[in-house]
């Protein structure tokens, strides 16, 4: 049998403990909380993430907000909507690029 494609990845112990999430039983957009963050799988289509009405209101973000892309680590990133840091950017003087 093949090896697993993230076997040797940073994301190893995460998928090893959350089986649901490595073989993607768990429904697309659902989250799971792991070591204090929360965890799930999106499939691109035509490259774009969909986030379901159900996710974006578990997250409390609505159509036509704008999230800051903040890198949390080596391994994943956050959309941040409100908080300090968005807050910060709001007030930068430069360019912040939008996508």
């Amino acid at each position: 049998m093949a090896e697993p494609l993230l076997s040797h990845s940073k994301l190893k112990n995460i998928l090893e403990e959350n089986p649901s999430l490595a073989d993607r039983s768990l429904r697309e957009g659902e989250l799971i909380a792991y070591k204090g963050r929360k965890y799930g799988w999106l499939a691109l289509k035509e490259n774009t993430v969909y986030l379901s009405d159900d996710l974006m209101k578990m997250l409390e973000i609505k159509v036509g907000d704008k999230l800051l892309a903040i890198r949390s680590s080596d391994i994943a990133f956050t959309m941040g909507v409100k908080g300090s840091l968005i807050e910060k950017a709001n007030g930068y003087r430069g360019i912040i690029e939008e996508f």
